[in-house]
C-alpha cells in the first residue's frame, strides 16, 4: 500500500458503526482526495516556481508554506550560527528527504505537529506527467 493511501486510510478512521459509518468513511475519503488532490497540485507548483523541495504543513501554528532546497540551505545557516539543534536536525532530515526523492513521480509534503514531523513522499497521480517534465529539468 502507498503512503498516499496509508495517510487516506488514517484520514477516514472512524468509530462509528453499520450504514453510518459506511456514508460516515465514503464522505471522509471524497474529502481527503480533494484536499490531497489540492496539496499535491500546491506541491507541484512550488517545485515548478523554485524547484525541488517540500510543502511544509505546520499544524501548530496554522501554516503552509513551500520550502525550496536554497532556502532549507539558507535557514541550515542561520540554524548552525544560532546552534539551534532541533532545527537542524529537522532541515537536515527534510534535505535528505529531498535528495532521495523520486522526482518523476512523487512530491514531498511535510507535516508538522505537536506530535512530531514526517515528510510523506505523495504519488502525483493525475499530475505525473507534468512531474516527469519537471524531473528532467531538475536533473539536467
Amino acid at each position: 500500500m502507498s503512503r498516499r493511501n496509508d495517510l487516506i486510510n488514517q484520514l477516514i478512521a472512524s468509530d462509528k458503526f453499520g450504514p453510518e459509518k459506511e456514508q460516515e468513511q465514503k464522505f471522509l475519503l471524497a474529502t481527503a482526495e480533494l484536499i490531497l488532490s489540492d496539496l499535491v497540485d500546491i506541491a507541484i507548483s512550488g517545485v515548478e516556481q523554485q524547484g525541488a523541495g517540500s510543502l511544509v504543513i505546520n499544524l501548530m501554528n496554522d501554516s503552509t508554506t513551500f520550502m525550496s532546497g536554497s532556502s532549507i540551505e539558507f535557514d541550515i545557516h542561520v540554524a548552525e550560527r544560532e546552534e539551534d539543534g532541533e532545527i537542524l536536525e529537522f532541515l537536515r532530515g527534510l534535505m535528505s528527504e529531498i535528495d532521495e526523492n523520486d522526482w518523476s513521480q512523487n512530491v514531498l509534503i511535510t507535516l508538522i505537529s505537536d506530535a512530531g514531523t514526517r515528510t510523506f513522499a505523495v504519488e502525483a497521480g493525475r499530475c505525473q506527467e507534468s512531474l516527469r517534465t519537471l524531473a528532467e529539468k531538475l536533473s539536467g
